[in-house]
């Protein structure tokens, strides 16, 4: 009788699936959000990330970004291409996260009304972390924002205490900084379940005399500010005693 070699079962590359997760931000005009996908500490996920803008405005785009927290590097993005577009801006990437090196999607509106920023991912927890990032040492990181002494329009300079200059803040020039006001920073939209870690952020920041012009058209009534997607940020505002119109 003929003998029977057993073979060991193997292990599978992951621990977990991650099952689709999907969701949208709402963008206001002429603005930008920010949304991270970071997995818990000690985690590391190979996933497979779709993102669009529903605004079809030449100008708006979507980017991404290797992010550590402080400094990021562009990996790819897609701008519209004609004052309508043919195509509504998106990336699409297959990537490997940790929680020290994370996906930080860039979305931006340049329309004048809000808009939607759609995302979902899904894939696999890897068993355990496969290698290390080693960041570039020829790479000029700087980190996002940056404290600043810039003036505010005078339309918006009760909210001095929001401004920095904001990195990439115009999607032309992603490596230079631009005057922003901050509208939220590290909103947390989902949590693992078992840990609690955030593992989506958003942060939505809009350029400083953008924000102005914006807000005289609300004062002039030419632009409405709830279909714009300022209107909660203004309520925010006057909750704290800055009215703006």
């Amino acid at each position: 009788m003929p003998s029977v070699k057993t073979i060991p079962s193997k292990l599978p590359f992951w621990s977990a699936i991650i099952t689709q997760q999907q969701g949208y931000l709402s963008i206001p005009a002429s603005s930008f959000a920010a949304l991270d996908i970071q997995p818990p500490a000690g985690e590391t996920w190979l996933v497979w990330i779709d993102t669009r803008l529903a605004m079809f405005t030449k100008g708006s785009a979507v980017l991404y970004y290797d992010f550590d927290g402080s400094t990021g590097r562009l990996h790819t993005g897609f701008y519209t291409g004609g004052d309508y577009g043919d195509r509504d801006p998106h990336v699409h990437v297959l990537k490997v996260l940790t929680n020290s090196l994370y996906a930080h999607i860039h979305y931006s509106n340049a329309a004048t009304a809000a808009s939607d920023g759609f995302y979902g991912y899904s894939g696999f927890k890897l068993s355990k972390p496969h290698w290390s990032p080693i960041r570039e040492t020829n790479l000029d990181s700087k980190p996002w924002k940056k404290p600043t002494d810039l003036p505010l329009p005078a339309e918006i300079e009760a909210l001095d205490h929001l401004k920095a200059e904001i990195l990439g803040l115009d999607p032309l020039r992603p490596n230079e900084y631009t005057l922003g006001v901050i509208l939220e920073e590290n909103t947390p939209l989902a949590k693992d379940p078992n840990t609690g870690f955030a593992v989506e952020r958003l942060t939505v920041v809009v350029e400083a005399n953008t924000l102005a012009n914006l807000i005289k058209r609300f004062k002039s009534g030419t632009l409405d500010p709830v279909k714009a997607g300022y209107k909660k940020y203004l309520n925010k505002w006057k909750a704290e005693g800055i009215k703006l119109l």
